[in-house]
């Protein structure tokens, strides 16, 4: 059997477990999916890969080199999904000034306050690589799911998504909050397991490993984009020609 991300942090009893009590089977694809680029910004990017100690020294929210190895996967699923006129979601990540909108999140977090949240700033722009396309819908959000005091769901029905692909950041944070949510709301679910990343490398691993048991294929990157490839032009979308 193929090694998993999160084997080297599973303890043997885990592992027993996890044979034992059928959790991980395949959810599967459906026939309408939406792509999702959950986060993918400067400020959890870097502006360059590097080292994330060094990237902390400039946006406390950085995920290091791997950001970066994850932007060049999302990359030609990006490009599919608009040759196959798939919807393409993004998330923006920002806060206004006053950080009010940030709610709670300045009491638990210590960069809560810091300027590289703001909107209007090159910080919260998604990276040039993966830039939104007009024809392309924008999630504004101040929480970790996507589905939270947004109309993310609204396009998803209008659209008549049955399948939702995430991509992004934080595994498990933003990305881990929106799966469950779709899960919970009956999509079925996949992460390209190379489109993820995080900051801490155990939060990367046991979170993938927790979604692939119970909410989400987590499978690789290859496997989606045979999957796309073989999906017909969808070309019964509103607003699109």
């Amino acid at each position: 059997m193929t090694k998993r991300i999160w084997d080297d942090f599973l303890t043997e009893r885990d592992k027993k477990v996890y044979e034992q009590a059928g959790y991980g089977k395949r959810g599967g694809f459906g026939k309408r999916p939406a792509l999702f680029v959950i986060d993918v910004q400067y400020n959890f990017c870097g502006d360059k890969p590097e080292d994330i100690l060094e990237g902390l020294k400039q946006y406390r929210t950085h995920c290091g080199a791997e950001a970066w190895a994850a932007v060049e996967h999302i990359v030609p699923l990006l490009e599919m999904a608009r040759e196959k006129n798939i919807p393409v979601f993004y998330t923006e990540s920002a806060r206004r000034a006053d950080m009010v909108d940030s709610g709670v999140q300045v009491g638990k977090n210590h960069r809560g306050t810091e300027k590289t949240v703001l909107e209007g700033t090159h910080a919260t722009q998604t990276v040039a690589a993966l830039a939104p396309r007009p024809q392309d819908i924008r999630i504004e959000k101040r929480k970790p799911s996507a589905f939270f005091g947004t109309i993310f769901m609204s396009h998803l029905n209008f659209f008549d998504v049955d399948t939702l692909i995430l991509t992004g950041c934080t595994t498990s944070g933003c990305l881990r909050a929106t799966a469950v949510d779709a899960y919970s709301f009956n999509f079925n679910v996949v992460i390209p397991e190379e489109t993820a990343f995080d900051r801490f490398q155990a939060s990367h691993a046991m979170n993938l490993f927790d979604l692939n048991c119970k909410y989400v294929d987590v499978i690789p990157t290859s496997e989606v984009q045979d999957y796309l490839s073989a999906l017909p032009v969808r070309d019964d979308l509103p607003g699109k020609a």
